[in-house]
């Protein structure tokens, strides 16, 4: 049985342990299939150029599929050029989650 994990990530202050538990579930679950929304001011985790890159490029590297919402990038003048490469975007992040849930996806507010 393959899991699929979707984790929410919406406060900068909590990124750092948030990403630290992505490890850590990809390190116990290795097949799990996740993927980690960042919206509000967490989007800012996700911005090219910030320390947290490397931490994001490793979660890909090793399958998690990210994802920037599209409305609070907007509320912070963020453009997609300024998004880690293979950040993937939608619309809304918190529709991105209840979708997912409806799939049957483990829900993780991190």
């Amino acid at each position: 049985m393959v899991h699929r994990v979707i984790i929410q990530v919406s406060d900068l202050d909590k990124v750092d342990g948030a990403l630290v538990s992505c490890r850590n579930l990809l390190d116990d679950m290795p097949d799990a299939e996740v993927e980690v929304v960042f919206h509000q001011s967490a989007i800012e985790a996700v911005r090219r150029g910030t320390p947290r890159e490397g931490s994001v490029m490793d979660l890909m590297s090793r399958g998690a599929r990210i994802v920037a919402c599209k409305n609070s990038m907007r509320t912070r003048n963020m453009g997609e050029e300024e998004l880690i490469a293979g950040v993937s975007i939608v619309k809304a992040g918190v529709g991105e989650i209840v979708r997912r849930q409806a799939e049957g996806w483990i829900y993780l507010r991190l």
